[in-house]
């Protein structure tokens, strides 16, 4: 426990020290949420919730700030994750080679994705709440915090292949922008396309415009996509740290008897 807790205590330090993150929730967040809601047309839109099959009514604004505030935090959540992953990567290769346990290290790496996770997700859906009120903000919160753990489990897998920061960052901006831009019903019209349902923030979305124009619990875009996402950027990153991160015993050589 005590090599866990001091793991974490790095993991922690390692995030707090990103500036440019620090910067950007700060700054970024706030600012997104307030041009969506501020710029966008608040003509209502007709759009159906492709994961239950109900037609929903709602504002252009309150929907693109939705859509807005997912890109938002899954840009920085990926971002932080990938920035603190490919800085301690050498450590951790030392602290494994000294023989620190791995169990300890990935543990503590889940831990920060979390805590990050939370963070940036409360950060968000408190902004949100500023403009709007959601039929359920709870659930609005739990669908933020889901693509936070998505984007950030896939920053950490990004930064054990990916050579530098800005590959990283500019990997993760791309990818957002492909998997947001075709699900927004205001922007796009392939938002009700079968396609969509294989995007990274397809249980986001779907979840967050359930809680903030219905009564409807909807969950199940979370457990059958957002999740599945999650555990396939997860395992992935913790397997190839694994693999990385290997400590070769030395073999024993028989004794010469003669």
């Amino acid at each position: 426990m005590s090599a866990y807790l001091v793991a974490c205590r790095y993991a922690l330090l390692a995030l707090a020290k990103n500036r440019l993150a620090a910067v950007l929730l700060v700054a970024f967040i706030p600012m997104w949420i307030t041009v969506a809601k501020t710029l966008t047309t608040p003509e209502t839109f007709p759009f159906r919730l492709r994961a239950t099959g109900t037609w929903l009514r709602a504002g252009g604004d309150e929907i693109t700030m939705i859509s807005g505030s997912l890109n938002a935090v899954s840009l920085l959540v990926g971002f932080l994750m990938f920035s603190a992953a490919r800085r301690t990567r050498a450590f951790d290769r030392r602290l494994t080679a000294a023989g620190y346990p791995r169990t300890a290290l990935v543990g503590a790496k889940l831990t920060a994705l979390l805590a990050a996770s939370l963070l940036v997700s409360a950060y968000a859906t408190a902004w949100m709440l500023l403009f709007w009120s959601p039929l359920q903000p709870l659930l609005l919160g739990v669908a933020v915090l889901a693509d936070c753990l998505v984007y950030g489990a896939m920053g950490m897998c990004l930064a054990l292949f990916l050579p530098g920061e800005v590959e990283g960052l500019v990997t993760i901006i791309m990818v957002s922008i492909i998997d947001l831009a075709p699900q927004n019903p205001v922007a796009s019209t392939t938002a009700d396309k079968a396609l969509v349902e294989l995007l990274p923030s397809y249980g986001s979305l779907q979840t967050s415009l359930a809680a903030g124009f219905t009564r409807q619990a909807t969950l199940s875009p979370l457990l059958t996509h957002s999740m599945v996402w999650l555990t396939v950027m997860t395992v992935t990153a913790l397997a190839a740290f694994a693999l990385r991160n290997r400590t070769h015993q030395p073999s024993a050589r028989p004794h010469d008897d003669g």
